[in-house]
C-alpha cells in the first residue's frame, strides 16, 4: 500500500487526475458500445424530431435560468461541503471517473448516431457550456484538493493523535 501511494504521489495530481478522467472516457465508449441494444432503439432524445421540437418549442427563459443555476449550484455547494470532510479526495476521484463515463458515452452515442454530423452538434449543442464548465471545474478540483490534503493529509500525527516532532 506504501508503494501505491508513493506512486500516486510521484505523478501528481493533475496527471493522476487525468489518468482517472482518461478511463472514465473509456468506460463510458466501451459501455455504449457494448450495451447499445439495450438503450438503442428507446433513445428519444437524441431523435431528430425531438431535436427540432426542441428548437421550435417557446421556452420561459426566467424559469429555465433559475432551474440551472439551482442545480449547478447545488452541486457545487455540495462539491466544497465534502471537500472539507476527509471523504473529498476520493469523491472527487468520483466525480472525474462520473464525469468521464458521462463525457465518453455522450460521445460514443452522437458519433453512432449522427456519424460526421455529430460533430457539428456536439460544437453547437454542448460546446459553448463547456467553454465556462471545465475552467471553473478545473480550479474547483485542485482548490477543493488541496483543501481536503492540507486538512487531513499532510498532518504529521502519530499512532496516539500527537503531533510527532
Amino acid at each position: 500500500m506504501r508503494f501505491i501511494q508513493l506512486q500516486l504521489r510521484k505523478l501528481g495530481e493533475v496527471k493522476l487526475g487525468l489518468f482517472i478522467l482518461i478511463t472514465g472516457i473509456v468506460l463510458g465508449f466501451l459501455f455504449a458500445r457494448i450495451f447499445k441494444g439495450y438503450y438503442w432503439n428507446s433513445m428519444e432524445l437524441i431523435n431528430t424530431d425531438y431535436l427540432y421540437k426542441i428548437r421550435d418549442t417557446a421556452i420561459d427563459y426566467p424559469v429555465l435560468l433559475r432551474y440551472v443555476l439551482w442545480n449547478i449550484y447545488r452541486s457545487f455547494v455540495l462539491f466544497w461541503i465534502i471537500s472539507a470532510t476527509a471523504i473529498g479526495i476520493p469523491y472527487m476521484a468520483l466525480c472525474i471517473l462520473y464525469g468521464g463515463f458521462q463525457c465518453g458515452f455522450f460521445l460514443t452515442v452522437i458519433f453512432m448516431r449522427f456519424n460526421l454530423k455529430g460533430i457539428l452538434l456536439i460544437f453547437g449543442y454542448t460546446f459553448p457550456h463547456y467553454l465556462i464548465y471545465i475552467p471553473v471545474a478545473f480550479l474547483c478540483l485542485r482548490t477543493g484538493y488541496w483543501l481536503c490534503r492540507s486538512m487531513y493529509y499532510d498532518n504529521k500525527l502519530g499512532r496516539k493523535g500527537k503531533a510527532e516532532k
